[in-house]
């Protein structure tokens, strides 16, 4: 078994971002007499950060456990997918750039009614994207072109004729970040 977390230097930014978005639309909401429309607008961003600030917190106090049975998020919204009743396996790119070279990849897990998503900032995301892609593939799950380019440039399969042009898929250097085609 091998737990992940996610590390504090990659959440601090999004702590900080987070904290100043809030700061600066609930405090002048709080202190400032404004018009109620305005009020509703900075009430609205508020709990756009607000949500923000609860995401990054839940994904900082979780520890993902994987092994040949599954994978198991402990946390305040843990949750177990056994490999056997997995039914939904997609890998995303996010891209934070026009020219698609920086972002971050997510895993989005299916079973039954649950859905885990794990954002490829934690350790050891290779290993986990590897195991559930093994799971997937156990199953005979479809794998959408999307997911098999950003498979592809993490160097989980290799490259296939046509889709790794299609999507312009460059491979991972090892331990390097991916850069992407993707969605």
């Amino acid at each position: 078994m091998t737990a992940h977390r996610y590390d504090m230097a990659e959440l601090g930014g999004d702590y900080v971002r987070g904290a100043a978005g809030l700061a600066l639309t609930a405090l002048p909401l709080i202190l400032l007499p404004m018009h109620w429309i305005v009020a509703v607008a900075f009430g609205a961003a508020a709990l756009v950060f607000l949500a923000f600030l609860l995401r990054t917190w839940l994904r900082h106090r979780s520890v993902i456990e994987v092994d040949d049975q599954g994978i198991v998020a402990h946390g305040p919204l843990g949750i177990r997918i056994a490999w056997r009743d997995l039914s939904g396996f997609r890998l995303r790119y996010f891209s934070v750039r026009r020219d698609r070279q920086r972002g971050w990849m997510q895993l989005d897990l299916r079973a039954g009614g649950r859905r885990l998503r794990v954002e490829s900032t934690i350790s050891g995301f290779d290993e986990i994207v590897t195991q559930a892609h093994d799971a997937a593939l156990a199953r005979t799950l479809g794998i959408d072109d999307s997911s098999q380019a950003n498979l592809m440039s993490l160097g989980v399969v290799a490259p296939q004729a046509g889709l790794a042009e299609r999507w312009g898929v460059r491979p991972a250097a090892e331990g390097a970040a991916p850069d992407g085609p993707k969605e």
